[in-house]
């Protein structure tokens, strides 16, 4: 399992987006430092957390957890 993928793909979509991740975190609730965790690998994002980054990219979930089987 790639477990970076969820986060590569938030970020890849920030950008598509013109969104900063610091703005993300704001928007959904959380703190820059957990953001930054969720984005980096170093924690799993849960499944509401997810939810609420897809609402504000305008992804869905699975958009957001492409690549998550992948070796």
């Amino acid at each position: 399992m790639n477990i970076h993928a969820i986060g590569d793909n938030i970020k890849l979509y920030c950008r598509m987006k013109n969104i900063t991740l610091l703005s993300l975190a704001d928007s959904i609730g959380v703190g820059w430092v957990t953001m930054s965790k969720w984005v980096n690998g170093h924690r799993q994002i849960t499944a509401y957390g997810l939810y609420r980054v897809s609402k504000v990219l305008g992804v869905t979930m699975e958009k957001l957890m492409e690549g998550i089987e992948d070796g």
